[in-house]
């Protein structure tokens, strides 16, 4: 099965993003939008686990978890990701003011990590994925209406406060992922 840890996004959170990843649908590009309930922060991808690997990392997933407290997150603006210079994804950036989600992100890599589980050498770059671009078709359009939502022309979505993280299993199907909750750990529960 395919897995990966993240943080899910509160419901007041959910609606503000919806309503401005409607604004964004209005350039009519050809992007998959995600849908609201699927809106969540990656801790880390885990990629394929077998059936058998769950307790254990569950287990490591309570310790990584257990060892940083609570923390507030904000969003601070919208934007883009890119691959081979193609805009790829459009995204909600995320702040850590405190970095403990960085902290978090390593807990769990690390403890991860003892099972086999490849260590990530990327530096952590938090956001939330709003849509995944499809083609070129409008997407000009759509990048004029993201700079209305950059860090430095939007206010910041300030503070919901993290409390937990959660094991999710990924299922690809033709309409798109579809994702189920496996495990929740609670932060700070030391």
């Amino acid at each position: 099965m395919r897995l990966f840890v993240a943080i899910t996004v509160s419901e007041a959170l959910r609606a503000e993003l919806f309503a401005l990843q409607k604004r964004l649908e209005q350039a009519k590009a050809e992007v998959r939008w995600v849908k609201p309930e699927q809106y969540h922060i990656t801790v880390k991808f885990i990629g394929e686990a077998a059936d058998d690997q769950l307790v254990q990392i569950a287990a490591r997933m309570d310790s990584a978890a257990a060892a940083t407290e609570p923390f507030k997150l904000d969003i601070i603006g919208l934007d883009r990701i890119e691959s081979r210079g193609k805009v790829r994804v459009i995204t909600a950036e995320v702040n850590s003011p405190d970095q403990r989600l960085t902290r978090l992100h390593r807990q769990v890599d690390q403890k991860l990590a003892g099972m086999g589980f490849d260590l990530d050498m990327r530096e952590l770059l938090p956001h939330i994925t709003l849509g995944r671009v499809q083609s070129n078709h409008g997407l000009n359009r759509l990048l004029r209406r993201l700079e209305h939502f950059s860090p430095d022309a939007m206010e910041p979505i300030s503070g919901w406060e993290v409390v937990d993280v959660h094991l999710f299993q990924s299922t690809l199907t033709p309409e798109g992922s579809e994702y189920k909750i496996l495990h929740t750990a609670k932060l700070g529960s030391v």
